[in-house]
């Protein structure tokens, strides 16, 4: 359950009083579904929103859409669904586990 607006206005403003805007960032990121290519990049652990929005390009986060302002927002589940996808395959890369996957060919490239 989503704390209310001026619950959550009342904690920002603590943390940011106390020194930590890292905090105030995190809270606002996982109150919202919709991600900018920022937000997107650090939860994928890239150091650019630029990397994200190559990704876009080539067609990855295909429910990402643009703001009337022509921002981009990508869904945070499909930015989950990528970040998860990421780590398996760096853990089989890891593993020396790289053989061609079971899945199925209209898939996705993986990100890395």
């Amino acid at each position: 359950m989503p704390l209310p607006q001026a619950l959550f206005d009342e904690v920002t403003a603590s943390l940011t009083e106390f020194g930590r805007p890292d905090l105030v960032k995190k809270l606002r990121m996982n109150r919202s579904r919709d991600l900018t290519s920022t937000e997107a990049a650090e939860l994928l652990g890239v150091s650019s929103a630029n990397t994200v929005k190559n990704w876009l390009r080539g067609g990855h986060f295909p429910e990402a859409y643009k703001t009337k302002g022509g921002h981009w927002r990508f869904p945070k589940a499909g930015v989950l669904a990528a970040r998860t996808a990421m780590e398996e395959l760096e853990r089989r890369n890891r593993e020396n586990d790289l053989a061609p996957s079971d899945a199925d060919d209209d898939e996705p490239i993986p990100l890395l």
